[in-house]
This record gives structure tokens, sequence and C-alpha cells, in this order.
């Protein structure tokens, strides 16, 4: 159990981490070009905001790592709170996720009306495809613990 835990905060905070970066540069780049119209404000709070979650799930992760870091065993109390501590990681990095999705459709307004339109239906076949397989996991996760 140790090891699977040690795992999934080590691949949460490493994707946190680079998605956090991502946005964070593409946010620079809006802000940099000027670009004054209200649909780049929208794509720069959008990315802007995606890349503080991404980093509030990156704290969680390598916080947790670090104080969890020597001990052997976890009474099954205190991994329940830290299965609690880890959701919420891992509710910032979701929506994140989800944020970086919407912001990614809707950059392609800055460039061309046609480029705006397509962004925006691949962005919204992906959020349907990332909801989808969110909401299917959640299921599956509901069907686990009750086993």
């Amino acid at each position: 159990m140790r090891e699977l835990l040690e795992l999934q905060t080590g691949q949460v905070a490493f994707i946190s981490g680079l998605m956090s970066g991502f946005s964070l540069s593409i946010a620079a780049h809006v802000l940099r070009y000027g670009v004054r119209s209200s649909v780049a404000k929208l794509v720069f709070l959008l990315f802007l905001l995606s890349s503080l979650l991404f980093l509030v799930a990156l704290y969680v992760d390598v916080r947790l790592s670090i104080e969890l870091a020597g001990i052997d065993s976890v009474p099954q109390a205190l991994l329940n709170d830290i299965s609690s501590v880890r959701n919420l990681g891992t509710s910032c990095a979701t929506v994140a996720l989800f944020m970086f999705i919407v912001a990614t459709g809707l950059l392609g307004w800055l460039a061309t009306p046609f480029t705006g339109f397509l962004s925006t239906v691949i962005g919204g076949g992906i959020l349907y495809t990332l909801w989808y397989v969110w909401d299917n996991i959640n299921a599956l996760s509901l069907l686990l613990q009750k086993m």
C-alpha cells in the first residue's frame, strides 16, 4: 500500500508541476503579445488560475511525500486522513486540467474565427471525453470501495 501511495503522489506531483509551467508560460505569452480582447483576457485568467491550481496540487503531493518519508506503517485512521488530503490535491489538479482545456479551446479565437471555431470544437470534444472518463472512474472507485 505504501509503495502505491508514493507512486501516485509522485505521478500527480510531476504532472502538476509540468502543467503548471505550461499554463503559466501560455498565460505570459498571451499577456506579452498584448491582445486586449475580452477573449484574450479570459484565456489569460483561465491559464493563470489553472497554473495556480496545479501548484496547489503539486504542493499537496510534495508536502505529503516529505511528511511520510521514512514511515513504514501507517494506521488506517491516518490513511483515511491522508486520502482526504490527497483527494483535495487531485481535485485541484482535475479542475486545473478542465480549465487548461477550456482555455486551449478558446485560444484559437485569438487567431481567426475559423481557427477559433475548430479549436472550440476540438476542446469541447476533449472536455466531453475527459468528463466521461472522470465519471466512469468515479463510478469504478465507488464500486471498489464497497468491496
